[in-house]
């Protein structure tokens, strides 16, 4: 949700909140203006063209005029966050004070207080209870939470950890659909040799055997709600026939699907679950 205001020598120009889905990203991409997100709870990453944060709730995270980022929520503990976007010379001089001007990821305290915040704000807002000096106000409670010359939450993530995160994010999204590991390897702005040299060094598999895996071990899941038949579990994980995906199966999981779903079930297959 999202509502737009104004003010000066302080321009706020919109707030909100939203309740992110696992793997939801946004970017890379360029704001006109200063955005701050205060992560309520939940994971995700934000990066910018010279580093790269993981963040968690209690931290918010800056985005600058002009400058090219990308933020993507966790897979697994997706985040949830509110935001406030504003500009002026005013913004400037708390920044400074802030030490935002220098480090653009702080933390904030207490969160159930900035979550009250921008409760009010945004209700206000809905309600048309409002006017440029208050939401102003709003503002500067809620800026206020902000611990002043707080330390960067982690250290600048390596490489070849981020770009196997990313990968693994990618996987996770994207498993249902007929992705190649060259698709992976875009994605992830790297080129194929690297990304398999990755894939080796952190878990001891190609990126191809990894997918694969993964889709397989999906499928077993799948098998054992008997509402699936063979075919539908094929393209629901991103095989292009049943044919491919039985042999795939088999040779990863050493049977039949028909037959592991009837170990796990105890019930024989019907020929419509085929």
């Amino acid at each position: 949700m999202e509502t737009a205001l104004s003010a000066a020598p302080l321009s706020v120009y919109f707030c909100g909140t939203e309740k992110c889905e696992p793997g939801h990203f946004f970017g890379p991409a360029v704001r006109p203006h200063y955005l701050i997100h205060f992560v309520l709870r939940g994971k995700g990453m934000y990066r910018t063209a010279q580093r790269s944060f993981f963040l968690e709730g209690g931290q918010a995270f800056l985005i600058r005029p002009g400058e090219t980022t990308y933020y993507e929520a966790d897979s697994s503990e997706p985040w949830e966050y509110s935001w406030l976007a504003f500009d002026g010379p005013e913004a400037e001089r708390l920044l400074r004070e802030y030490g935002l001007d220098r480090e653009p990821v702080c933390r904030f305290q207490p969160v159930a207080w900035v979550e009250s915040l921008f409760g009010q704000v945004i209700a206000a807002f809905e309600s048309g209870r409002f006017c440029p000096e208050s939401m102003t106000g709003w503002f500067y409670l809620i800026y206020s939470c902000i611990v002043r010359q707080a330390p960067a939450p982690e250290p600048e993530v390596p490489g070849e950890e981020l770009y196997f995160r990313s990968a693994l994010s990618y996987i996770r999204n994207n498993f249902g659909y007929p992705i190649t590991v060259t698709d992976i390897a875009q994605f992830v702005g790297i080129d194929r040799t690297y990304l398999y040299r990755i894939f080796r060094n952190r878990c001891g598999k190609s990126p191809k055997e990894y997918l694969t895996e993964y889709r397989i071990r999906i499928s077993q899941e799948m098998l054992q709600h008997r509402e699936y038949s063979v075919t539908e579990i094929a393209f629901s994980c991103g095989f292009h026939d049943s044919s491919t995906f039985c042999k795939s199966f088999r040779r990863t999981v050493g049977t039949s699907p028909l037959a592991y779903r009837k170990n796990k079930t105890g019930e024989a297959c019907t020929p419509d679950q085929i």
